[in-house]
C-alpha cells in the first residue's frame, strides 16, 4: 500500500484538516501518516481557538515517521507559523523528500486566519521545494495581489505563482457558474471544468482535493492525470456532502455506494 505524509492542522469539527486527509487517503486505499501543526477548537460556524504545536514537536513527529518509512508523497496544509515552515523546509531538503503538494491554507472558510502574517513570506520560500501548489481563488489572490474574476485572471495568477517554482493548480470552486480548475506547468494550461454543485455543505473541499492529488501522485500518476482524478474525486465528495451543525457541513470523500466516476477532460 502506498504511504503519504500529511503535515497539517487538526479540525475538531472533523470536516477538514487532518481528519479529512485521513478519510480521503483511506477511501483511495492509501495509508496516511501525519504530523499535526496546530489544534483548532472549531465547529461548522466558527474557529473558536487555535493551539500552535511547537515547531520542535512537529519536527519530532516527522522525523519519527521517516525513520520507519519514507512517504511516496507529502501533502502540506495548515502550517500556522513561520517557525514551523522553516523547520519543514530543512526537513524536506535534509531527507530529499519528493512529490511535495502544498495547499497554502491562509484562512478558514469561516474567515479565521490559519497562517500568522509573518508566515506568508516563509510559505512563498517553501514553494520552491514543492512539485505543485493548490491554492483556491481567494488564496491565489492573497498571495499574488491580483484579482480573479475570470478564467483568464486565473491563468495570470497561475503564471505569477509558477514563477515561484512549482506547478500550479488554482481550484475554482468559488467561480459563479461552473467549477473550473486551472493547471499551469510553465508550458501549457490545462482546464478541468464541470457544472457547479449548489450546496453550502463544502467544508473540507481544499483539504480533500490536495490530499487526493498527493494520493494519486503516490500511485504513479503524473500531475496532469492526478489533477484530473482529484477534480472528479472532489466533485463526488461535494455531491455526497451532508448537513452537520448550523453552518457549512462537510464533504464526504469516498462515500460507500457512490463510486467516483472519472470523466474525460480536454
Amino acid at each position: 500500500m502506498q504511504t503519504i505524509l500529511v503535515v497539517a492542522g487538526s479540525d475538531s469539527f472533523g470536516g477538514a484538516g487532518i481528519q479529512a486527509d485521513i478519510k480521503t487517503g483511506a477511501s483511495l486505499d492509501v495509508h496516511v501518516t501525519t504530523a499535526i501543526t496546530a489544534i483548532t477548537a472549531q465547529n461548522s460556524t466558527t474557529v473558536n481557538a487555535i493551539y500552535e504545536v511547537p515547531a520542535e514537536f512537529v519536527v519530532r513527529q516527522i522525523e519519527t515517521i521517516i525513520e520507519d518509512i519514507v512517504p511516496m508523497a507529502v501533502k502540506i496544509g495548515m502550517l500556522y507559523s513561520a517557525s514551523v515552515i522553516t523547520e519543514l523546509e530543512n526537513i524536506i531538503q535534509r531527507h530529499h523528500l519528493e512529490n511535495i503538494v502544498i495547499d497554502p491554507v491562509l484562512q478558514a472558510s469561516t474567515g479565521r486566519p490559519l497562517l500568522q502574517p509573518e508566515g506568508i513570506d516563509a510559505l512563498k520560500r517553501l514553494f520552491r521545494l514543492a512539485s505543485v501548489i493548490t491554492p483556491n481563488i481567494h488564496e491565489a489572490m492573497a498571495i499574488t495581489g491580483h484579482k480573479i474574476r475570470s478564467v483568464d485572471d486565473m491563468k495570470q495568477c497561475a503564471r505569477i505563482l509558477k514563477s515561484m517554482g512549482p506547478d500550479v493548480i488554482i481550484t475554482g470552486g468559488h467561480m459563479e457558474k461552473e467549477c473550473t480548475d486551472i493547471l499551469y506547468d510553465a508550458k501549457n494550461y490545462h482546464k478541468f471544468s464541470s457544472p457547479k454543485i449548489y450546496t453550502r455543505h463544502t467544508h473540507g473541499t481544499g483539504c480533500v482535493f490536495s490530499t487526493a492529488l498527493a494520493a494519486f501522485i503516490s500511485k504513479g500518476h503524473n500531475i496532469l492525470k492526478a489533477a484530473e482524478l482529484a477534480h472528479s474525486f472532489v466533485r463526488q465528495a461535494i455531491k455526497n456532502s451532508y448537513e452537520c451543525g448550523h453552518g457549512s457541513g462537510p464533504v464526504r470523500p469516498g462515500h460507500p455506494g457512490h463510486p467516483c466516476i472519472i470523466p474525460r477532460f480536454s
